[in-house]
């Protein structure tokens, strides 16, 4: 498999990942700059797709229990 298709496979699963659970991304980014394992600024476009999908799913949270006030009451 040439390196570059392996590239693109890796970043495509990592962005997936960052997508599925961006709470955990933004956790190991974090693990990894303070061990030293990563420089501080690398990983940032990673974060930045972490940081948007964790506001997404808070926009779905919030409109989801507005939508259907009446199901939450029981």
């Amino acid at each position: 498999m040439p390196i570059s298709l392996y590239r693109r496979r890796i970043a495509t699963t990592v962005i997936q990942l960052a997508k599925d659970d961006p709470f955990l991304v933004k956790e190991m980014i974090t693990r990894l700059r303070e061990s030293g394992e990563i420089e501080a600024d690398d990983l940032v476009y990673l974060d930045r797709i972490a940081d948007r999908w964790i506001k997404i799913a808070e926009d779905n949270g919030r409109h989801a229990v507005s939508a259907h006030p009446r199901q939450a009451c029981g």
